[in-house]
């Protein structure tokens, strides 16, 4: 169940790469920026009257990574914003109910590895089919 989640989720997320890439908690470290981390933070079980976990509620980061500039970062949090806002997120056995964004942080900057960073957080719903 939550292998077809994490990658419909990794799927409609993916669509944001203009030079970029996508990679689940960590990415490798040969990878050049820009690029983006995901990966799920909270997983609850809403109940209905036909399945006590009829609804899966679950909450994913998403850290934006640059070595340029705020900008850049900025521009990566802007094409994330734009692929994950409302999106419909295919996961076998569900039907993607909403993807709303909750959060997003202040670009940071990291000066041992001289990478700027912006994290956003969404919640997913997903009815069971």
């Amino acid at each position: 169940m939550l292998t077809q989640i994490l990658t419909g989720f990794y799927n409609t997320l993916s669509a944001w790469v203009a030079s970029g890439e996508t990679y689940n908690l960590v990415a490798p470290g040969s990878a050049t920026p820009p690029y983006v981390t995901f990966g799920l933070l909270t997983e609850s079980p809403i109940g209905d009257f036909a399945d006590f976990e009829g609804v899966e509620n679950l909450t994913f980061y998403v850290n934006c990574f640059s070595s340029k500039s705020i900008a850049e970062t900025c521009s990566v949090a802007d094409s994330v914003m734009n692929v994950m806002d409302g999106a419909s997120i295919t996961a076998s056995g569900f039907t993607s109910m909403k993807c709303v964004r909750e959060f997003i942080s202040s670009p940071l900057f990291d000066l041992e590895t001289g990478i700027y960073q912006q994290s956003l957080r969404f919640r997913l719903w997903l009815d069971k089919t």
